[in-house]
């Protein structure tokens, strides 16, 4: 088994359901998760664990509608440990677009 580490560093998170991370022909776990607020005001955040051939919605909901203050650095535990099937993947949703600044960390695992 290989194993190859991914990152996504800088992204800012939109504010409709996107996809920052996708297992592309491996198994993959998140090692980390940052998400910082880099504006004057609270912003919220909605992050989705999805399977293959899923969307974004309750039953696949890690962390829902959660204030991150202005200026304020979170780190996603809910999140760290979570596994992705191949092709599973990774959605963020913010209350407005270009505040939250995402740094994502994962292993993945190929045969």
């Amino acid at each position: 088994m290989a194993l190859r580490p991914f990152s996504v560093d800088g992204a800012q998170i939109a504010n409709s359901a996107t996809t920052y991370y996708t297992a592309t022909n491996c198994m993959a776990r998140v090692d980390a998760c940052t998400i910082t607020n880099t504006t004057s005001g609270a912003v919220t955040v909605t992050i989705y664990r999805i399977e293959s051939g899923g969307s974004a919605g309750a039953s696949n909901t890690i962390l829902s509608s959660y204030s991150i203050a202005a200026g304020e650095s979170y780190v996603v535990s809910a999140l760290i440990g979570q596994w992705l099937e191949t092709s599973g993947f990774i959605q963020m949703v913010a209350s407005a677009a270009t505040s939250l600044t995402l740094h994502l960390s994962v292993m993945e695992y190929t045969s």
